[in-house]
């Protein structure tokens, strides 16, 4: 089970990779923002309160906590308000004071070595279908001009909520444990607080339709062992994406963490889905391969999936099979994909992309390498990476790059590609470039809306080799938005079938 297979070697990576998305994102706790002189006394006893009631038949809750003068001298409180004033869905009451109307009180005093109660109560309809998912808003304690705030969490819609109920050990993150072979269908929304774990030998099934959002830095954990199989359809794919649900938001990156599978099944499977604006898209980390331990398979097959707005990687795998059919990748702050450590990656009809212009973006849309590197050694694994009629393309001067060490083989292949890369790169070695199209403006309908179909006159128009499709026929015939791929007798490079 999860805390009992962790090694060592493993937490450790989680926890760098914990303090990078910290570092990307928001926290899950508040903490003090701006906490000097008498402040410094008064501390929450809950930084985070979390209402974790759904809602179901009520639409009121009450949660209480203190706040504390870890002091010997008293504090004047110049006062206590909710962030979002009248409008808030909450209000509280402190030592016996009301809100009222403009959820603030005024002028208090705490004496040293004391504290004083808050009762908050938050009023949500969980009925209405267009509120949203979760409700935040902030306790904020002022004295002076310093302050400090206590964040209030509530869920919205009557929605099924996964929320932490431990911390995995030596790696502070909040967690849960999916029921085993549970089943996810369209009928709510599923939302995640903290990590939601498909634990070892399980296996989680999401039918089509469905709708997942992860709260702050929420994640999707499948676990050595265990499967994921997402059976969206073309007109009803699966949804993974934040909470914020406003137009604002609609393709703001970095709302949550990332889909994380790791070693062990042979099944999982991604169809019809789109992965956006979190920090990874798609993470399959081969941790018995990093423990120089590679033996064990792993397999993710993806068909007609679109992941894009990640603050940080599309997708990422370390020593991992993965077989791709009609991918879209765009629109991320480092790489679109990377493939590292080995593995075996095979990348049909697919477009990778990266327009990103959030901030500077010092890595191509594609990587390869053969290695890993730890803090004593250099572990290298075999690389077999091919892309069959795609796409790599973006705003930077070269989109792909790759890196190797000689103790194990590096192969790839770009067959029939269009391929935005640096001009001195060398494509005369056919067993790596064979029939590409170098450099070529792809003409994409609206690359700054994120339309990736190609238009008349483009370079990947009829360039695709069509033994590609009717070699995998089930899954090629038909592109990303359903077009037939051999209308013309010759398919086109990428996701998309003009017109």
């Amino acid at each position: 089970m999860i805390d009992k297979r962790i090694r060592l070697a493993q937490l450790n990576r989680m926890i760098i990779l914990i303090l990078l998305v910290s570092a990307l994102t928001s926290s899950f706790s508040s903490c003090s923002d701006n906490e000097i002189g008498p402040l410094s006394q008064l501390s929450f006893s809950r930084d985070t309160v979390l209402f974790d009631t759904v809602f179901t038949q009520m639409g009121s809750h009450t949660e209480a906590f203190l706040i504390r003068n870890t002091g010997s001298q008293p504090v004047q409180i110049s006062r206590v308000y909710l962030g979002g004033a009248s409008a808030s869905s909450y209000r509280f009451n402190i030592n016996g004071y009301p809100g009222g109307t403009n959820n603030m009180v005024e002028d208090i005093e705490i004496e040293g070595n004391d504290s004083m109660y808050v009762f908050v109560e938050v009023t949500i309809d969980p009925n209405n279908g267009t509120a949203p998912l979760i409700y935040e808003d902030s306790l904020v304690v002022e004295v002076g001009n310093a302050y400090k705030r206590a964040m209030l969490v509530s869920f919205g819609q009557d929605a099924i909520y996964f929320y932490p109920t431990d911390t995995l050990s030596g790696s502070n993150i909040p967690y849960s444990i999916i029921p085993c072979d549970m089943v996810w269908t369209a009928e709510k929304p599923y939302v995640i607080v903290g990590w939601a774990v498909v634990d070892s030998d399980c296996k989680l099934t999401i039918q089509p339709g469905t709708r997942i959002h992860f709260f702050n830095n929420g994640a999707l954990w499948v676990y050595q062992d265990a499967t994921i199989r997402v059976l969206g359809e073309r007109e009803n794919p699966v949804v993974f994406q934040g909470t914020r649900l406003e137009y604002k938001y609609r393709n703001d990156p970095g709302q949550w963490d990332r889909i994380l599978i790791n070693e062990g099944s042979t099944q999982n499977v991604i169809r019809n889905a789109v992965i956006k604006n979190g920090f990874i898209g798609l993470q399959c980390d081969n941790y018995k391969a990093i423990a120089n331990n590679p033996g064990t398979p792993n397999q993710l097959t993806l068909e007609n999936v679109i992941i894009q707005n990640m603050s940080g990687l599309g997708i990422y795998t370390n020593n991992y099979n993965l077989t791709g059919y009609n991918l879209l990748i765009n629109n991320c702050g480092q790489y679109s994909a990377a493939f590292a450590y080995g593995g075996n990656i095979k990348l049909y009809h697919s477009t990778i992309v990266n327009y990103w212009s959030r901030s500077i973006r010092n890595f191509p849309a594609l990587f390869m390498n053969n290695f890993y590197a730890t803090q004593t050694n250099l572990l290298s694994q075999p690389l077999s990476a091919n892309f069959y009629n795609c796409i790599v393309y973006g705003n930077a001067e070269t989109e792909i790059g790759w890196d190797s060490v000689t103790a194990s083989t590096m192969q790839f292949r770009f067959d029939h590609c269009l391929i935005k890369m640096h001009p001195d790169i060398s494509t005369v070695n056919t067993n790596r470039f064979y029939e590409i199209v170098k450099n070529a403006d792809p003409k994409f309908s609206d690359s700054y809306n994120q339309d990736f179909r190609v238009k008349q006159g483009s370079s990947a128009i009829d360039k695709g080799d069509p033994s590609f499709v009717t070699s995998h026929n089930n899954e090629l015939l038909f592109d990303l938005k359903g077009a037939n791929r051999l209308w013309t007798g010759k398919p086109d490079l990428g996701a998309y079938e003009y017109p």
